[in-house]
């Protein structure tokens, strides 16, 4: 493993671990007094909306939260491979500071832009 890839797979482990570390908070914290107490004690159906809401949104987040450690995982086990930081469509080396904002890229900005250009546009 190359010097750069140890100093990735740091920088990944890093954001893994404040990833669970938010999720674990926001889990407790959805599941602690507060939180619990609003739900015993509905007042009307405005507030079971509101709360249907919180609920709905708080399992959407950490849906979204799942998904990045589930793509921190991949991108470590990249890293392993020593295939880690290697555009997945032509075979260069990702830049670093594509991968400091984006830890799980798997394609360089050039190749990603032809994947986007490529997507189903949706509809309305």
């Amino acid at each position: 493993m190359s010097l750069r890839q140890k100093k990735l797979k740091g920088d990944l482990l890093e954001i893994k671990r404040r990833e669970w570390n938010e999720l674990r908070e926001e889990f407790f914290g959805r599941l602690g007094r507060e939180y619990n107490a609003e739900f015993d004690n509905p007042h009307d159906l405005e507030e079971l909306s509101i709360l249907d809401v919180l609920e709905d949104t708080g399992l959407a987040v950490a849906d979204i939260k799942r998904r990045r450690l589930e793509a921190l995982d991949d991108a470590l086990r990249r890293i392993d491979e020593g295939v880690y930081g290697v555009c997945a469509g032509c075979g260069t080396e990702i830049d670093d500071k594509r991968l400091k904002a984006e830890p799980f890229a798997v394609f360089c900005v050039a190749c990603q832009r032809e994947s986007e250009k490529g997507a189903k546009k949706p509809t309305l």
